[in-house]
C-alpha cells in the first residue's frame, strides 16, 4: 500500500523524533527523522518530502534559518514548526516567512493531525506536486482550506476547541472528497461547513468579514465541484 505522504521530522531531541516517527508511521506515512537543520537540508536535496515538521530551537542552524534555506531550495514544500510553549511568539513569526502552521509541545495530536492533513491538502499531497497559490485562478479547495484554518485558529476558547475543530474537519473532508472524485460526499461536507459557520457566527466567534471570506470560498468550491449524480 502506498504511503499517505512523506514526512521529514527535524528535531535535536531524540525522544521527540521517536514519538513523531512512531505516531505518523502508524498513521500510514513514510517518515524520515533527522537531528539538525544541516541534515534536514541534505535530506530535502536527496528527495523532496511532502511535509517537514521542523523544531524551532536547535543548536547550529536553528529552525528559523533552516526554514529560510528550505524556502530557497523548494518554495512549495509544506513546513510546520514545532515549538515549546515559551517560543510560540517566535513560531508565529515564521508564518510570515513561509511556514504553513506551528504546533507546541507537548503535542495535541488531534490538532497536529489536522495541521498535517491540511498542509498536505494545500500542497496536493503525495507525490508532492506544488499547486497554484490560492486566489484568482488558484485551486478553490486550497483557498477553502486555508480560509477555514486561518479563521478557526484565530477563534477564542472554548469555540476554538469545539466548533473550530469541526470546521477544520469539514473543510478537509470536503477537499479530500472532491479530489478523490466523490462529489456527493464533498457536497455533504460543504453543507456541514455552512451550518457550522452559521452556528459560529451566532455565537460571535467570527467577524463579519471572516465569515464572508469563508462563505465565498465555500461557494467557489461548490461551483468547481463536478455535479452529483
Amino acid at each position: 500500500m502506498d504511503a499517505l505522504g512523506r514526512i521529514l521530522v527535524v528535531d535535536d531531541e531524540e525522544p521527540v523524533r521517536e514519538v513523531l516517527t512512531e505516531y505518523f508511521g502508524a498513521q500510514g506515512y513514510a517518515v524520515e527523522a533527522v537531528a539538525s537543520g544541516a541534515d534536514a537540508l541534505a535530506a530535502v536535496k536527496r528527495g523532496r518530502p511532502d511535509l517537514v515538521l521542523l523544531d524551532v530551537r536547535m543548536p547550529g542552524i536553528d529552525g528559523v534559518e533552516t526554514l529560510r534555506r528550505l524556502r530557497g531550495l523548494d518554495g512549495g514544500v509544506a513546513v510546520i514548526m514545532v515549538t515549546a510553549n515559551e517560543d510560540v511568539g517566535l513560531a508565529r513569526e515564521t508564518l510570515k516567512i513561509g511556514a504553513f502552521d506551528y504546533v507546541a509541545k507537548p503535542f495535541d495530536f488531534a490538532y497536529l493531525d489536522r495541521a498535517v492533513a491540511a498542509a498536505l491538502v494545500r500542497t496536493g499531497g503525495p507525490p508532492g506536486v506544488v499547486p497554484e497559490p490560492p486566489g484568482p485562478g488558484g485551486d478553490p479547495w486550497d483557498a477553502l482550506t486555508l480560509a477555514v484554518f486561518g479563521a478557526a485558529r484565530r477563534m477564542a476558547s472554548p469555540g476554538r476547541a469545539s466548533t473550530g475543530a469541526r470546521l477544520e474537519d469539514a473543510a478537509l473532508g470536503a477537499a479530500r472528497a472532491a479530489r478523490a472524485g466523490r462529489p456527493a460526499e464533498a457536497a455533504e461536507r460543504l453543507a456541514e461547513l455552512e451550518l457550522l459557520l452559521t452556528i459560529a457566527a451566532h455565537f460571535g466567534d467570527f467577524a463579519a468579514a471572516e465569515r464572508a471570506t469563508m462563505e465565498a470560498a465555500v461557494a467557489t468550491a461548490r461551483r468547481s465541484a463536478p455535479p452529483t449524480r
